[in-house]
């Protein structure tokens, strides 16, 4: 069931499936007014892509105070973002009926780095909705990022019939949208394009404006919370550096000249001698307050942000010895935990988009992939010392559990099969030519033929 208490306004409840129930609430709704909400997350997206990042500083900033220094953002969102999503660090092993499908992957394209991308702004948005579309030049599958969307339910039900965002705006501030409808009760899903003023307008190649695939084309992530206070503190930060540029700036003091006529001009530079009138004075006055007090306290805003996500940050003068592997386990334990609770979503994210996609390149391309997707997350590794490499190869060597192939695809993962046969052939070779000597298990499993 739907909570009609405090329900977002970008939420609209339609009474039944009846098409003209259906026109009529979108067209009540076109004009799709931008929330408070809906501004918060444009600005979130903002520090994100970092872009206008000086129209969110400037606002502060009344008068000409800038007119000496331009505003100084700082790329905190975007690092926090990258930090914190771990679960999509390394791209999954997704395994279709059982095993990796070149077919699949040839139409999935660039679907890693989409879903990186995907995954960081869901963490700072709370939400998001992704579209699997065509490419029908291409002949594969690419996808839309949509973090702004209104959801139309039927009244009594959870999942949302039908959605619509924006895609384009004139000159003039007149905005266009996209809706799209799944099939439901015998009621044909919809797709359209709708002007402000609630004016439809077919898409290209879809006269009727009818769904061609009877599902909705999107899969949607809902996270518990949003990063909002990074945004936040992104904004305190920009405001606090900028701050520091105005200090640096007035730092030689402002020039103050006392005991003169008003509208008297001097001009200054050390090759010029200032001739003044009895009682008149000259003198810089320095701005009060301490640079690097300063510098200290914008820190610790970005400390406590960071700890409130389960981060931390090294700062580039940090002293002390480089931690090893596992005391960098141990200092990320709280990130690593709430990766694990991560794993749950989107494993449910990704059967969604697969469903989807699976759909999508059967309506276009005739062909049929199987149902069955497993989806096996990366483990989170940490940086050894060449020693615990070593003996770590050394222990799964001895144990069975790696090859002698894996081995070298474990220094070089893009090696052909006959650059492996060749390397194998050289350091057997080098063996034959060689005194029998003690070797550890790396080496006597590269120098033993292969079977």
């Amino acid at each position: 069931m739907i909570n009609y208490f405090g329900r977002s306004s970008n939420n609209v409840v339609i009474p039944e499936y009846h098409s003209d129930l259906i026109l009529k609430a979108i067209q009540k709704n076109e004009a799709h007014m931008e929330s408070k909400a809906d501004a918060e997350r444009s600005t979130a997206l903002d520090f994100y892509y970092n872009r206008n990042i000086d129209t969110h500083l400037e606002q502060w900033f009344p008068g000409d105070a800038l007119n000496q220094v331009p505003a100084y953002g700082q790329r905190l969102v975007p690092r926090f973002a990258r930090a914190r999503m771990m679960l999509y660090k390394d791209a999954p092993i997704r395994l279709i009926g059982g095993e990796e499908s070149e077919d699949y992957k040839a139409f999935a394209y660039h679907l890693e780095s989409k879903t990186r991308e995907f995954a960081e702004i869901c963490w700072l948005l709370g939400e998001g909705w992704l579209r699997t579309k065509w490419n029908e030049r291409r002949q594969r599958l690419s996808y839309d990022i949509i973090p702004n969307v209104k959801k139309y339910y039927i009244e009594g039900e959870s999942e949302p019939y039908g959605i619509s965002y924006e895609v384009s705006k004139d000159m003039s501030g007149n905005r266009t949208f996209v809706f799209w409808s799944e099939a439901r009760n015998g009621e044909q899903g919809y797709h359209f394009k709708f002007t402000q003023g609630g004016k439809r307008l077919p898409v290209s190649g879809n006269p009727e404006m009818l769904n061609p695939y009877g599902i909705l084309p999107f899969s949607k992530v809902c996270n518990p919370t949003d990063a909002s206070d990074v945004v936040r503190s992104a904004i305190q930060i920009g405001i606090a550096c900028t701050e520091l540029s105005l200090g640096v700036r007035y730092s030689l003091g402002q020039p103050v000249l006392t005991g003169v006529d008003e509208e008297t001009h001097i001009k200054s530079g050390i090759e010029r001698v200032l001739i003044l009138p009895e009682g008149a004075t000259f003198n810089y006055v320095s701005p009060t307050g301490s640079l690097s007090e300063m510098v200290e306290t914008v820190k610790a805003f970005a400390n406590m942000t960071a700890e409130n996500n389960h981060l931390r940050i090294r700062w580039g003068e940090s002293g002390g010895n480089v931690p090893s592997g596992e005391a960098l386990r141990i200092l990320e334990i709280e990130n690593i935990e709430s990766r694990e609770s991560d794993i749950s979503i989107w494993r449910e994210w990704e059967q969604m988009r697969y469903e989807v996609d699976r759909t999508v390149i059967e309506v276009h391309s005739g062909k049929s992939l199987p149902e069955d997707l497993s989806v096996d997350f990366g483990e989170v590794s940490f940086p050894l010392s060449p020693q615990e490499e070593r003996n770590w190869l050394d222990w799964k060597l001895d144990k069975g559990i790696m090859t002698k192939r894996e081995l070298l695809l474990h220094f070089n993962p893009d090696m052909s099969d006959d650059e492996i046969e060749s390397k194998l052939g050289a350091v057997q070779e080098e063996k034959s030519a060689e005194a029998p000597t003690a070797a550890s298990p790396l080496l006597e499993a590269l120098r033993t033929p292969v079977a």
